[in-house]
């Protein structure tokens, strides 16, 4: 037979009875996580059950880059700027880094990243700083310059003690030539001006080889 016990309604099943929304927040920052619906006290007929971090308030108006925080009391919301994530810059060095606050950023960080390893913080904006960068980029095509006279002279030495000893062949005749005509041109290479020669560098006999020994060399073109 079947069981007909009628068991009784509890307090918070009848239809009259709306349980409220309370909105979870995070227990470190207060910023709203989620809502639900609260618990019923199951002994105390009118009393609901509000979870820690948790409050009896409504749900807040949720507004792209910001993250909506509770009030002490909890009684409403302040929307304060959320950037976590973002990857900020400092301003005195221009490196990098993952920001993971709430709130705007403080003095000497910015979103803006800098357009070059030469550009200095001026007036609130990344400004090139002209000097040191054609400092470095002197010094890239002195030593480009330094590493392909040094590679040319090596076949030159050898060409020439061919000759020396009267035994050079026509091919490496007209190889000596073309070695002796590149170091030539090569000397000629401008790399002190206030803009050096990035390009309109002559080619070289054998322009493979070579550019293979400066990346041996460890030369990169952003040295």
């Amino acid at each position: 037979m079947e069981d007909e016990t009628v068991h009784p309604v509890q307090w918070w099943e009848h239809a009259e009875i709306i349980p409220p929304v309370v909105c979870n927040v995070s227990p470190v920052t207060r910023e709203f996580v989620s809502s639900s619906v609260a618990d019923p006290s199951p002994l105390e007929p009118g009393v609901w059950l509000i979870p820690a971090h948790s409050y009896l308030t409504k749900p807040p108006e949720l507004i792209p880059g910001y993250a909506a925080v509770a009030l002490p009391d909890g009684s409403d919301w302040s929307h304060i700027v959320d950037l976590r994530g973002s990857t900020v810059y400092c301003t005195e060095t221009g490196e990098p880094q993952t920001w993971e606050a709430l709130g705007e950023l403080p003095g000497g960080l910015t979103l803006q990243a800098p357009e070059s390893a030469f550009d200095t913080w001026q007036d609130d904006r990344w400004v090139l700083d002209r000097p040191a960068h054609t400092a470095a980029l002197q010094r890239t095509a002195s030593k480009k310059k330094h590493l392909l006279n040094q590679y040319a002279t090596a076949p030159i030495d050898t060409l020439l003690d061919a000759v020396e000893m009267k035994i050079a062949q026509e091919s490496e005749l007209a190889a000596l030539k073309a070695w002796k005509v590149y170091r030539v041109e090569l000397s000629r290479v401008d790399t002190t001006s206030s803009t050096p020669a990035t390009t309109g560098w002559p080619v070289s006999p054998d322009e493979t080889a070579m550019l293979a020994w400066l990346t041996a060399q460890g030369f990169e073109a952003s040295d």
